[in-house]
């Protein structure tokens, strides 16, 4: 295979080789192994490449923590681990209120992919949408479903769902499940990232292969064990424990008392922040950075100058909404324009 580690079958599937060939080779359309989407009988309604090519993590308080998930474990479609808490070299065990939460997650390899949709997300329990918008038609469900889905969207004042959390239409019926619970005890997807065996875990084993970045949610154990904050950008990987790569405060220019919550990196290569990297955030609810820069939680911000670079609207929803997971597949639009789309914001 030239050299190429074989791969698992949800890449078979995201490779987005030509459905006349899958038949030609007689595969039936079956459950997907390790990431639990079934595939439809319905050829047309087979997951595309931008479903089956993603992770995720959930944040704790839901019924997936409640039920042995950590709230630090990288999930594949379905809500299989792909990559467990133990083996990214943060804390796992404890009690509940004191183990790792994963708050935003990238394996370094953001903006690359112009067969992508710009930007993929999630949010909150508390978001509302836009009128007409596939946040509005999940949050307006009884219970609220939004914060376990995951959308979709051109920034251009639109969303549609491309991840569904139970699988069952409430409103969408557009999304594929993940086999989160959307009940009174709703699971909240917190982390959105590519599937690791594309980067970061190439052989499909669990165990990375490459360090990668993300943030932790307020009162991870970790981040008092290495001096941090959940401002501060970690890089990590198997058996050693978390540093910071990018400061919050000394060097992303934020604020005492922010939390990144979303998060889009691209790494140049040579391990340390600098200026050929690329970083784009959202902050929670709260973020005192927020309020200086005349911002809201479902803002996306750029680094090095800080700065609003996409405003809540331009994603389709309310300006109060909050952004709590992030991909960023290719460009970012101008904040001043709300239409000029740009290539890669790099730092000044």
């Amino acid at each position: 295979m030239n050299g190429k580690k074989a791969l698992r079958p949800v890449q078979l599937l995201a490779t987005a080789l030509p459905l006349a060939l899958l038949l030609l080779a007689g595969h039936p359309l079956l459950p997907v192994e390790q990431t639990g989407v079934t595939a439809p009988s319905d050829l047309a309604a087979l997951p595309p490449a931008a479903v089956q090519g993603l992770s995720f993590s959930v944040a704790t308080g839901g019924a997936a923590t409640e039920t042995g998930v950590h709230p630090a474990d990288i999930l594949g479609i379905g809500g299989a681990p792909l990559i467990s808490c133990e083996n990214l070299g943060l804390l796992c065990y404890g009690a509940s209120d004191n183990v790792d939460d994963i708050a935003s997650l990238s394996f370094g390899d953001d903006f690359g992919d112009d067969d992508l949709p710009s930007l993929q997300f999630s949010v909150d329990g508390a978001a509302r949408g836009r009128a007409g918008s596939a946040v509005r038609s999940e949050a307006d469900c009884t219970p609220a479903e939004a914060q376990a889905d995951a959308f979709q969207t051109a920034l251009d004042g639109h969303n549609s769902q491309t991840l569904d959390g139970d699988g069952a239409a409430c409103a969408n019926g557009e999304g594929y499940g993940l086999s989160l619970a959307e009940d009174a005890a709703a699971d909240m997807i917190d982390a959105l990232a590519r599937d690791p065996c594309l980067t970061v875990d190439l052989n499909c084993d669990g165990t990375p292969d490459a360090p990668f970045y993300l943030t932790l949610a307020p009162g991870s154990p970790t981040l008092d064990l290495i001096g941090a904050t959940a401002a501060d950008i970690l890089v990590t990987g198997y058996e050693y424990t978390s540093i910071v790569w990018a400061a919050g405060i000394e060097t992303l220019g934020l604020a005492a008392g922010d939390a990144i919550d979303g998060l889009c990196l691209s790494e140049d290569g040579d391990g340390v922040y600098g200026e050929g990297d690329v970083v784009v955030i959202s902050l929670a609810p709260g973020s005192p950075t927020l309020a200086q820069l005349g911002a809201e939680p479902g803002d996306l911000l750029g680094i090095a100058p800080l700065r609003k670079i996409a405003s809540a609207s331009a994603l389709g929803l309310e300006r109060a909404d909050n952004v709590d997971a992030l991909i960023c597949a290719n460009a970012i639009p101008q904040a001043t324009t709300g239409e000029l789309y740009l290539p890669l914001i790099q730092q000044q």
